[in-house]
């Protein structure tokens, strides 16, 4: 039996983006979009296609973001919300995230990044959080490597770790086998087995601890030493 397809909604009121953006998720055979151009029309849109995921563009016309998120979370069907940004609004930032918002992306994040993201929040309810921002902002690493909640640091965006890659990359440091971290997650072995490809890939990295290396280097996990020394 063939799999339902992931529902998303995209919300910018930018046509050409919009349609693009569409397009890009429905060529992908496990995915569907549908756009629409503004909050309330993503609260409609939520109520009638009831969907996984909603790819907010928060410089859409309408209500204040946090009004939006707040009526699509309240909407009475189970969503995601990944807000994409074009500035770090820090402050924004945090409030939307307290809200309940699962990813907070650029706008210059990499297309595999996004997919990714899509199906890391469609595939689990668990509240993980992925944050990406311009690489160089000071103050935006700043605030993120402080966020004790965040499974993510701060590293560029064709860079950065999916919660869930982050998660397995951090048991693997621990020395666990693909196995071990299977079961420690509830997931399946093959399921590690694609989350370390796309790990290695975003990381350059050539091997296991290759990348559990480079990920300490670039202050995305600590060393398994220092979290047990906490």
């Amino acid at each position: 039996m063939t799999p339902e397809p992931v529902r998303i909604v995209v919300v910018d009121d930018h046509r050409l983006p919009r349609e693009a953006l569409c397009h890009v998720l429905a060529s992908e055979p496990d995915l569907e979009a549908h756009g629409v151009d503004s909050g309330p029309s993503a609260v409609r849109a939520v109520a009638e296609h009831r969907p996984d995921v909603v790819l907010l563009d928060i410089g859409t016309p309408g209500p204040d973001p946090t009004s939006t998120v707040r009526e699509l979370l309240d909407c009475g069907h189970p969503v995601g919300i990944v807000v994409l940004h074009t500035q770090s609004d820090l402050l924004l930032m945090q409030r939307l995230l307290d809200l309940g918002v699962r990813a907070y992306l650029h706008k210059s994040v990499s297309q595999g990044l996004l997919l990714s993201t899509v199906r890391d929040i469609a595939g689990t309810k668990q509240q993980t959080v992925t944050i990406t921002v311009p690489s160089g902002s000071a103050r935006a690493e700043a605030a993120v490597s402080q966020r004790s909640a965040e499974p993510a640091r701060d590293v560029p965006p064709s860079d950065l770790l999916s919660a869930r890659e982050l998660a397995v990359l951090t048991l693997v440091a621990e020395a666990l086998t693909n196995r071990q971290v299977a079961a420690r997650m509830g997931i399946t072995e093959a399921t590690v087995k694609r989350h370390l490809r796309n790990i290695f890939t975003k990381l350059g990295a050539t091997s296991r601890i290759d990348a559990v290396n480079k990920a300490i280097n670039a202050l995305v996990i600590q060393p398994p030493a220092a979290r047990r020394g906490r």
